[in-house]
């Protein structure tokens, strides 16, 4: 687990997906990434499309309001305090619980309490620096405009309509991306995933589907 906050960064995590492509011998692949991951997914084709065949960008863009960009890095400064003096387990309780994982917890609340039960596992000090030098220190998805209109990569974006700080971002990158589609996922918030495990993984592989027949045509 490093300890200087230097070896956490967008750029690293970016990185590490191609590094272990590289290691496996993966000339090019569709890349799926969720929240931080989402966050990877659309940097790994900013900087590696060739690498690319699909980006799906799933639950990325909190902290990319300018209105409320402030409150983003105070209170992400405030949680990894939290993580170092209260440890993973009490520190985490706020955040685990927000209201951008509410539907989570209503429909599947034996699936939550596990998933915050392995959250607590982590590492209180790499995940107060994961969120001080990798969430507080990344673009936000709007400053990343020419690059996404530059990007030549077909994304699928996808959204809960309960993850409100996601909502504006996908539109934007749906507007901006120019081979993209959009799926809201209606009463769902940020782990979307896990929350409609079936819908999600039947409209991924439709998108994979049809990427391979339109290269393979």
């Amino acid at each position: 687990m490093p300890e200087d906050q230097e070896q956490y960064s967008q750029a690293h995590s970016v990185e590490d997906i191609a590094n272990v492509m590289r290691y496996c011998n993966v000339k090019k692949a569709h890349i799926v990434g969720l929240s931080m991951g989402g966050y990877a997914t659309v940097n790994f084709g900013i900087a590696h499309p060739e690498m690319a065949r699909s980006l799906v960008i799933a639950g990325a863009g909190h902290g990319s309001d300018p209105q409320g960009r402030e409150r983003f890095l105070h209170d992400s400064g405030e949680l990894a305090d939290r993580l170092i003096s209260l440890g993973m387990q009490e520190g985490i309780v706020h955040y685990a619980n927000s209201t951008i994982r509410r539907r989570y917890k209503e429909k599947d609340p034996r699936g939550f309490e596990e998933f915050n039960r392995q959250f607590a596992e982590h590492s209180p000090l790499g995940s107060a620096l994961t969120t001080r030098g990798y969430q507080m220190r990344r673009s936000t998805i709007y400053e990343l405009e020419s690059k996404l209109k530059a990007m030549d990569v077909p994304a699928l974006i996808v959204t809960g309509d309960d993850d409100e700080p996601c909502l504006g971002p996908a539109i934007f990158m749906k507007k901006t991306i120019a081979n993209s589609r959009l799926w809201v996922v209606p009463r769902t918030s940020h782990p979307v995933n896990l929350e409609e495990p079936d819908a999600f993984n039947r409209a991924v592989l439709d998108f994979f589907t049809e990427i391979d027949q339109t290269s393979n045509s």
